[in-house]
């Protein structure tokens, strides 16, 4: 994306996790905020008085504050739009009309612009002017519904999968358009209209499948799947480790790797869909197996034979563990008003990609104005506050 210029008016994170993820594959991203930044630069903790949650979620982007109630700010908003690729914004519906950048002042402004919005229930319909959170989001969608202990009360999903899956779909439209515009020349490019809820359906899908096509409603489970035993956690004599296999090859092997021959053709468990019915019988015998060796021994014998399983990790573990190095989990950026700091890595990125610290408040403001051709001495007198 070398070459892309994309305006980040965007705050808290379904917005700024798409516009990052598009600054590490090269597009120049300019987060354009009001004179008292994103929401986000508040959000606690704080390293050195410097919000970890914004400075996630905004590296490698170039700050330009302009006060957007000023005809001023207003103009010189225009002219960074027409310079522009894209512009991306989750305001709220009708906010982005009040500041001369409807569509149709968009058309006129840059034609070539592509234009995404992302938004809890899009631009149009009944729901479109309601504030949502991640946490409304996934309980309208029906996410939180399948999610929790086995049987139990519906439960949140431990990370804000609603921002997330919104601000990945969004990236992924506008690449789409990006590519319809420039390799295949379309003089007119539909506008992305991104809603949080329908990007929770979407993550729904099989749960969506099997109750459009056979009326199954999907409920709680835990760890287990709806539709695959052994599939879960389970005990060993030390730590908690997953077992999930894929079907009747996987069965096999998996008795043999825990010395319960007898197991693999026993009428309870021998095809996949007689295990589903016997799933608490066969979730005791295998833990006092598994019980009875530590979560080493066992992860090396199923390893052995191929069989899908790990010791469920924490945060801490795994950012202390080897493999972090390996997969390239992190990345470091350096900031001279804070020093060093890591943050995960996004997995599209170049591997030598190097990314930049998140930006001070209108940091960039003389670079980018003037790269729109505002003189130092307008700078000053029209966008200093």
């Amino acid at each position: 994306m070398k070459g892309v210029r994309v305006i980040d008016m965007t705050s808290v994170l379904s917005g700024p996790f798409c516009t990052w993820l598009l600054s590490t594959l090269g597009a120049d991203v300019i987060k354009v905020e009001s004179p008292g930044g994103d929401s986000a630069r508040g959000t606690p903790p704080f390293k050195e008085e410097v919000s970890l949650y914004f400075a996630s979620l905004n590296r490698n982007k170039r700050s330009l504050a302009l006060d957007l109630k000023t005809e001023d700010g207003k103009a010189a908003l225009h002219k960074l739009l027409a310079s522009a690729d894209v512009l991306i914004e989750n305001m709220r519906p009708g906010v982005r009309d009040r500041l001369g950048c409807s569509d149709s002042d968009l058309k006129r402004i840059n034609p070539a612009l592509v234009v995404a919005s992302i938004s809890g229930f899009g631009q149009d319909g009944s729901l479109a002017n309601r504030p949502a959170y991640d946490i409304v989001v996934q309980a309208m969608s029906g996410m939180m519904s399948i999610n929790g202990p086995l049987d139990g009360e519906p439960t949140r999903v431990g990370f804000s999968v609603g921002d997330i899956a919104a601000g990945l779909f969004a990236a992924v439209g506008i690449l789409e358009r990006l590519y319809r515009r420039d390799a295949q020349n379309e003089s007119t490019i539909d506008k992305l209209d991104v809603s949080m809820l329908a990007c929770q359906w979407a993550c729904m899908e099989n749960a969506y499948a099997r109750y459009l096509n056979a009326g199954i409603v999907a409920k709680p489970l835990g760890s287990r799947h709806p539709s695959a035993t052994p599939f879960e956690v389970y005990p060993t004599a030390d730590r908690d480790i997953v077992i999930a296999i894929g079907g009747a090859h996987d069965w096999f092997r998996l008795c043999g790797a825990l010395n319960l021959e007898s197991l693999a053709h026993d009428e309870r468990f021998f095809e996949d869909s007689v295990r589903i019915a016997h799933r608490d019988s066969l979730y005791e015998l295998l833990s006092d197996r598994l019980r009875q060796e530590s979560s080493d021994h066992w992860i090396r014998q199923l390893t052995d034979v191929s069989i899908p399983c790990s010791r469920i990790e924490n945060v801490e573990t795994v950012a202390n563990s080897e493999m972090v190095e390996e997969y390239l989990a992190f990345s470091e950026v350096e900031a001279a008003q804070h020093g060093s700091m890591r943050f995960v890595r996004s997995p599209v990125a170049n591997p030598n990609h190097r990314e930049t610290a998140a930006p001070k408040l209108g940091e960039h403001n003389h670079e980018i104005l003037g790269e729109l051709g505002y003189s130092a001495e307008q700078i000053t007198e029209r966008f200093t506050p």
